[in-house]
Order: C-alpha cells, then structure tokens, then sequence
C-alpha cells in the first residue's frame, strides 16, 4: 500500500516494530497491510521474523494477493477523465502492472495518474491537456479539504512498465 513519505516518517524507522517500508516513486513509499483478524496495520520486521518470510516472498506473496481481487475494480467517468474503485485503497492499484496495460488503450497518450488519497484516484492520458488540467485540480482539492488519507499531490505517468513524476 502507498503511504506518503511525511506519514511514514511517523513510524519507528528502525527496530522490531519498524513497518517494512520500501522506497518507491515521488514522495511515496510502499508499505504492506495486515487485514484483520491480523491487527489492521502494516506489516512490521518482526512480522517478518514470526512468519519467516523475507523482503522478496513478501512482496511477491502482497503482489499474488492484489492480483487475485482485480475483477473488483471499477472504471468510472469517461475521457478525458477516469476514476478507479478499489474499496477504499485505490492507491494500491499502482503497484499492479495489469491494471495500467489494460487502461492505456482507453487514453490519449501514456497512463497519468492522480492520487492524493489512499482512496482516490484520478486517471487520464499525457495527450490530454483538459484531462491532465481536470486530473490536476481534483487532487489539489483532495488536498485543500484536507483528507483523511493523502498520499501526494505529484502526478504520476506509467511508462515502459514503472512511474514516473510527471
């Protein structure tokens, strides 16, 4: 799951209870979540010692797991604006591959993406400048009203398989 760096710098950065965070694009930084009946909280070093899991079965482990749930993803608006439905943690989606291969062809140009907040996600093309003016504005309002989530207000573009700033 994407967290932004300032909530995750409210973490402990080293020691048993540290969350495992890996460095990623902009001013994000993944972490990964335990459902309940597990706590509801991010995977921590010590986590990893009980389940005698490493930092590579972990991610492929969350990857396999966030790949058998992406029929529930829904694709709403049209051009030159999208927004994704992903109950409640959109921002995980931008960790999958398969969700960006499938929504290029749907855009002008390569995927953009906006997300301010855990749960809210804008997407357009980098060909579209109502749609990145439109996917601009929305997240600094995310911002302005002051969600509970947010991530970051940089815009993202998906190119050659990974993000980018845009």
């Amino acid at each position: 799951m994407p967290l932004s760096r300032d909530v995750a710098s409210a973490f402990p950065a080293a020691g048993p209870d540290a969350p495992v965070l890996e460095e990623w694009y902009a001013d994000l930084v993944v972490g990964y979540h335990l459902p309940p009946p597990y706590g509801d909280r991010l995977v921590t070093a010590d986590d990893l010692t009980e389940l005698d899991l490493g930092h590579r079965q972990l991610r492929r482990t969350a990857a396999g797991n966030l790949a058998a749930q992406l029929e529930r993803v829904e694709v709403h608006g049209l051009p030159p604006v999208f927004t994704l439905s992903f109950e409640g943690i959109e921002a995980t989606l931008l960790t999958s591959d398969d969700v960006w291969s499938s929504l290029a062809e749907q855009v002008e140009g390569e995927v953009v993406v906006g997300a301010p907040a855990r749960d809210v996600m804008f997407v357009t093309g980098s060909e579209s400048q109502a749609g990145l003016e439109k996917v601009h504005r929305a997240c600094e309002r995310v911002f302005f009203a002051g969600h509970e989530n947010l991530l970051s207000r940089h815009l993202l573009v998906w190119r050659q398989g990974g993000w980018e700033s845009l």
